[in-house]
């Protein structure tokens, strides 16, 4: 076991926590578990920054950061976290004054503007690809055969499953384009099918296989080429305060 790896460090910290409330339960200590949670919940932020950039890293020493636009995101996700946290850590304990008043007008809008530029580099779907729409509820797709047609899916406050592996894959390219907004999509591929993912992530994730993305600001070019049939499903993602997924079938 890594020392230095982030849930390790995270799970020492709760477990202090723990130890720290027991303690004052049976009158050993006379520390504000609640001044303490007030003051340094920022270290979290520096955890999660050092997560990520390690991760960043690890994908540079390993050859898998060929995207630069995802390495710039990766980054810049690190650094705005790393930020955040110094500023509030530095403010809890008094080392200095900080008025976050301007970063918060400007963070949203900022988030918003990135969202919608990630809909303007998408590639437009095809004529006849129909929108399937899960506003708080949920879609499910691929319990029964059925013919795979290039789309558009939304899932809104919702959840939406699709099984491809009982699909009728049509040849040559088929594009499906996800957005998750505070809702989470699923997909289970074939394993003999050919995929590639574009993914934008703003406060979400998108896991890709073994591969995944995730931050303030992320994006990332994911594919896994196995024949040379030319039948490739083309995934674009975006994930707001959400999360996509795309997994293998066990099968």
């Amino acid at each position: 076991m890594k020392i230095f790896n982030t849930k390790f460090i995270a799970g020492i910290i709760i477990v202090l926590l723990g130890v720290l409330t027991l303690l004052n339960n049976f009158g050993y200590t006379d520390i504000s578990l609640g001044s303490i949670i007030r003051t340094y919940w920022p270290v979290i932020l520096l955890i999660w920054a050092a997560s990520l950039f390690k991760d960043l890293f690890a994908g540079f020493n390993q050859g898998r950061n060929e995207n630069v636009s995802t390495s710039w995101g990766q980054l810049i996700s690190s650094l705005v976290i790393f930020v955040i946290g110094i500023i509030f850590l530095g403010r809890n304990l008094e080392l200095f004054e900080a008025d976050l008043s301007l970063f918060w007008r400007m963070f949203w809008p900022v988030i918003i503007i990135f969202f919608g530029i990630s809909f303007m580099r998408g590639k437009t779907i095809s004529e006849g690809g129909k929108g399937h729409w899960a506003f708080m509820g949920g879609i499910e797709v691929g319990k029964t055969p059925f013919d795979l047609k290039s789309g558009n899916y939304y899932a809104l406050m919702g959840g939406i499953d699709i099984d491809l592996t009982k699909a009728n894959m049509p040849k040559g390219k088929t594009m499906l384009d996800l957005t998750a907004v505070m809702g989470g999509i699923d997909i289970i591929v074939p394993k003999d099918i050919n995929i590639v993912c574009e993914g934008t992530a703003l406060l979400g994730g998108i896991e890709f296989l073994k591969e995944s993305t995730g931050g303030i600001i992320s994006t990332k070019k994911m594919e896994n080429i196995v024949n040379d049939d030319n039948r490739v499903i083309h995934f674009q993602t975006r994930a707001l305060m959400g999360g996509v997924s795309i997994k293998q079938s066990n099968g």
